[in-house]
């Protein structure tokens, strides 16, 4: 899955997918751009690098496709829950990446790029824990999925150390409105 992706990930994106499905033919990209205004065009992008597409707003069928375009709102979690490996884009590109403590709550393994500034503290965390791997373009995004998707052991490992993370880190919103109350 690439999750929140941002004009100019894409085709690095697809790109790199193009490279996973030489070696895992059954491989399945789900595709959730982060603004809806880009449903149409990231589409595509999909069909215009030779991909097939299926797009969940229409209930396409996703067996023969390559691609499920997640084009609908409010469902990123469920689509979190249902992958084996996600990517959480922003960080690709200089955007500063967007949250991945969402897949990390589901015990997925994270991959993410190195632009990663607006969430600092959370990268840090799941970094330590061995529960998010960087890869600094398409071609090291494509060799670590590769090689989770190779590797349930490993991918098992990293998810649970990135769901401890998730668990660890729980509650923030109490625990700031508490320090809030006491100013008050």
């Amino acid at each position: 899955m690439a999750a929140s992706t941002h004009r100019g990930e894409d085709e690095i994106i697809l790109q790199a997918f193009g490279q996973i499905k030489q070696q895992l033919d059954n491989a399945l990209l789900v595709l959730v751009p982060r603004h809806p205004e880009r449903f149409d065009q990231v589409g595509e992008l999909c069909t215009s690098a030779g991909f097939t597409l299926a797009r969940h707003s229409a209930g396409d069928k996703v067996e023969a496709a390559d691609v499920l375009l997640g084009d609908t709102m409010g469902e990123l979690m469920v689509f979190f829950g249902a992958c084996d490996v996600a990517f959480v884009g922003g960080s690709l590109v200089a955007t500063g990446g967007h949250n991945m403590i969402e897949p990390a709550a589901w015990g997925v393994p994270v991959l993410t790029g190195p632009h990663l500034f607006n969430f600092t503290e959370a990268s840090q965390l799941l970094l330590a824990a061995d529960g998010m791997l960087v890869c600094n373009d398409g071609a090291e995004l494509a060799e670590q999925c590769i090689a989770l998707l190779g590797n349930k052991e490993r991918r098992q490992e990293m998810g649970n150390a990135a769901r401890l993370v998730a668990e660890a880190n729980r509650g923030a919103l109490d625990k700031l409105m508490s320090v809030i109350d006491r100013f008050i």
